[in-house]
């Protein structure tokens, strides 16, 4: 594990790092980050000394198709160890129960030839502080974790077996991922469908009961809009 006082983007780092040879669990954390990206390229900048922004390199033996349910699983992990209750919205982001976005992660793979190389897997938490340009919130605010290493330290050890998890049992993961999902049930607005999300598969997709039936979503951002 590194730590770093300062640095552009912890992904951005680790990623030259795998691509260098570096091993399974090599774990970058800055104390602040100035262009930190999350999906859709959105970038973002962060203080110094307040919140937890790490990476990690995985190397797991899985098909492509499941990497996906490596971010799925950390999101569950992430609720879990945040010692106050958060809410996942699929794919990638933790809200408090009002709604206001608390975490986010980013997994960036790298493959050849159709084999999973490494998964750089990027985690951003508000820990004493959050944006005020987002309805963003932070974990000392909902009285949750606050020490910044005890919490990096939870995330490492549950993150530290996920490739075998995703790999050996993935029901079990999801089953994880479910008890702490904003959206099951509800309508929502994503990718431009719209309809009740009802399920996620074993790819991790979002499944949605729309006017036209059953749909299966890959990838978008997710509105809730109301209640089935």
């Amino acid at each position: 594990m590194s730590v770093l006082r300062s640095t552009g983007s912890t992904n951005a780092d680790l990623k030259l790092l795998a691509r260098a040879g570096a091993v399974h669990g090599t774990t970058l954390i800055a104390d602040a980050q100035e262009a930190g990206r999350g999906r859709l390229g959105r970038v973002w900048s962060s203080p110094p000394g307040d919140n937890l922004y790490l990476s990690v390199l995985l190397r797991p033996t899985l098909r492509l198709e499941r990497v996906p349910l490596l971010c799925l699983g950390a999101a569950a992990v992430i609720a879990e160890v945040a010692g106050t209750p958060l809410h996942i919205k699929w794919p990638n982001d933790l809200l408090a129960p009002d709604g206001r976005k608390v975490a986010g992660l980013l997994a960036e793979a790298d493959h050849k030839g159709g084999r999973l190389s490494w998964v750089v897997l990027g985690i951003g938490i508000n820990v004493r502080s959050a944006p005020t340009e987002l309805p963003a919130a932070h974990l000392a605010e909902l009285g949750g974790e606050t020490d910044r290493e005890r919490l990096a330290l939870a995330l490492l050890r549950g993150i530290a077996d996920l490739g075998d998890q995703v790999a050996t049992d993935p029901e079990a993961m999801l089953s994880r991922w479910r008890v702490h999902a904003a959206m099951l049930g509800r309508r929502v607005r994503v990718g431009g469908k719209e309809g009740r999300a009802v399920d996620i598969d074993a790819d991790g997709a979002l499944l949605l009961d729309t006017a036209s039936g059953r749909e299966r979503v890959l990838a978008g951002d997710v509105e809730m809009i109301g209640r089935a």
